[in-house]
């Protein structure tokens, strides 16, 4: 199935062969391949024990693949993919976890989040989500069993907007002084994660504590 959440992002939902076993860790992605065996990357947004395989597009100007997702594709369409793929996984921690992500990137934190939600954790985590327009925040984390507190953030100034503006990385480090108890999982664009490493280091998180994911265009 294929559902338009903003004018640039959909969200298509895959139901795998009955014979499938798709063993994935939340926060791993696919690769689907389209028409004309173009290969994609497409962090995965749902928990494994969903039994399906829910991906958030974003449509990329001139991108192959855009074509088909935003003008052909058509319920029941059969693709194939391969994976699950990828290193980007939740760790189990006593440290403090700050949860970054800008536009699509939202998606691989969001199937952890999803995850964490199932096991009762008592954990604490913080949510940092960047956009650039208040449209763009299609999704809003609702989980009862977490402890979550959750921050949109735009990164320029809108006039409806009442909300935080900054960037994510800034945001965090305005709020939390020092890092060094702290674990850092980053998805969304790749200066997004190169800035955030760079600053959370220098504020005494360790570089093996900052998990991260770029999704860069093709």
């Amino acid at each position: 199935s294929i559902e338009k959440k903003t004018d640039a992002i959909v969200e298509v939902q895959l139901r795998l062969p009955p014979t499938a076993n798709l063993r994935f860790l939340e926060g791993q992605y696919i690769d689907v391949i389209g028409p004309d065996s173009i290969r994609r990357s497409y962090s995965i947004a749902n928990s494994a024990s969903e039994k399906m395989i829910t991906l958030w597009i974003k449509n990329v100007e001139n991108g192959q693949l855009s074509q088909y997702w935003f003008n052909e594709a058509k319920k029941n369409d059969l693709l194939r993919i391969e994976g699950p793929k990828g290193t980007f996984f939740f760790r189990e921690s006593t440290k403090r976890i700050i949860f970054l992500a800008t536009g699509t990137g939202i998606a691989p934190i969001k199937a952890i989040l999803d995850k964490l939600s199932e096991s009762m954790t008592k954990t604490s985590f913080s949510l940092y989500w960047g956009n650039r327009k208040p449209e763009e925040f299609f999704w809003t984390p609702s989980y009862k069993s977490l402890n979550l507190k959750y921050t949109p953030v735009l990164s320029r100034q809108n006039d409806g907007w009442s909300g935080k503006i900054s960037y994510v990385q800034d945001l965090v480090l305005e709020e939390y002084k020092q890092l060094e108890n702290t674990e850092v999982y980053a998805c969304g664009s790749l200066d997004m994660i190169e800035s955030a490493k760079e600053l959370f280091i220098q504020h005494g998180l360790e570089e093996k504590h900052f998990h991260s994911d770029a999704f860069v265009s093709s």
